[in-house]
């Protein structure tokens, strides 16, 4: 199962580190109460975070800490890039401790550029297998994980001993948190256009960059489909004019052909564009539709690509 995990891992080790000393001043502490050199945007976000005893019996076992995009990387060093390159404005943790139980979890709220970009986060980290919960605009859990979306921020719970008991801890914790985000955000109109027969539910994501592989292709929007046992994709990616989009599409098919001899124009749907082999995904499809290319990839056989095409074109307002 694909988990992002090296921050759970450190934020474990702090939580094990805290309870080695005298938590007292700690538990007694309310997240509002801790923000540094009184920045606006921290009060704000670690107001956001479970005061003691907001969800009972939970209560701060380590003050809460705050980043940037400039310095995340000492918190989750390898895997900063990732939110950065999703907009990630700020970030407040804090670690909590149960009670009667000795139960304990880390919170981490990351406030991203906008709806868009904390929904592209999430969904990057999504996995199929994963329980899905009634939080903020959708949430999952699996294994000591529970993570949502809301608005422009992406939350993340993790608790270090899994059960089910606690499993249910971890959804009060989300939800106090989802309360404090008045801005609800919706999932981004573009997937709206993606046909809904035979595609694979949450498997639709958001890329600001590099889709595809692409450096010259950003602001990309995908699903994932299966047909018997064969799984296909289709891609969505805006580009800023039509012209750019032509450019685009050109640059795709020269780095998709092989001396340009495997691949060939396909005059419809939209502007048209070409079809052929990719090495990785099998049967490949793109057209350009104004300033939008429409990819699909690994269908079963060129016209299923192409009907495919045809029904993101049609409606793509």
């Amino acid at each position: 199962m694909k988990r992002l995990v090296l921050i759970p891992l450190i934020l474990a080790a702090a939580v094990f580190d805290a309870c080695g000393r005298d938590q007292t001043t700690a538990r007694n502490e309310t997240p509002a109460a801790v923000p540094q050199a009184g920045a606006a945007a921290s009060r704000r976000l670690f107001a956001m975070l479970p005061a003691a005893n907001q969800v009972q019996g939970w209560t701060v076992s380590r003050a809460p800490q705050s980043y940037t995009a400039d310095n995340l990387w000492e918190a989750i060093d390898g895997a900063a890039d990732g939110f950065v390159a999703y907009g990630v404005q700020e970030v407040v943790t804090a670690n909590y401790k149960q009670a009667g139980t000795g139960n304990e979890a880390a919170v981490e709220i990351y406030q991203m550029k906008d709806a868009l970009n904390a929904y592209g986060k999430y969904s990057e980290e999504r996995n199929t297998d994963y329980r899905f919960i009634d939080v903020g605009n959708e949430a999952y859990s699996g294994g000591t994980s529970l993570n949502f979306w809301k608005g422009a921020y992406y939350v993340k719970i993790t608790s270090f001993q899994p059960n089910d008991a606690l499993a249910q801890e971890m959804v009060k914790l989300a939800r106090s948190v989802a309360a404090k985000v008045s801005e609800t955000g919706t999932e981004p109109p573009e997937l709206s256009y993606f046909p809904k027969p035979n595609q694979i539910p949450h498997t639709s994501r958001y890329l600001p960059k590099d889709v595809l592989g692409q450096t010259y292709f950003t602001n990309g929007f995908e699903a994932r489909y299966k047909a018997g046992t064969k799984e296909s994709r289709l891609v969505l990616i805006v580009l800023d004019t039509p012209a750019r989009a032509q450019e685009a599409i050109a640059r795709y098919r020269q780095s998709v052909s092989k001396d340009g001899k495997n691949t060939r124009d396909v005059p419809t749907p939209g502007e048209g564009g070409f079809a052929g082999k990719d090495r990785f995904y099998g049967t490949l499809a793109a057209v350009r539709h104004g300033k939008h290319i429409v990819v699909a990839l690994g269908t079963v056989d060129e016209e299923t690509a192409r009907k495919q095409l045809a029904q993101i074109a049609d409606n793509i307002k």
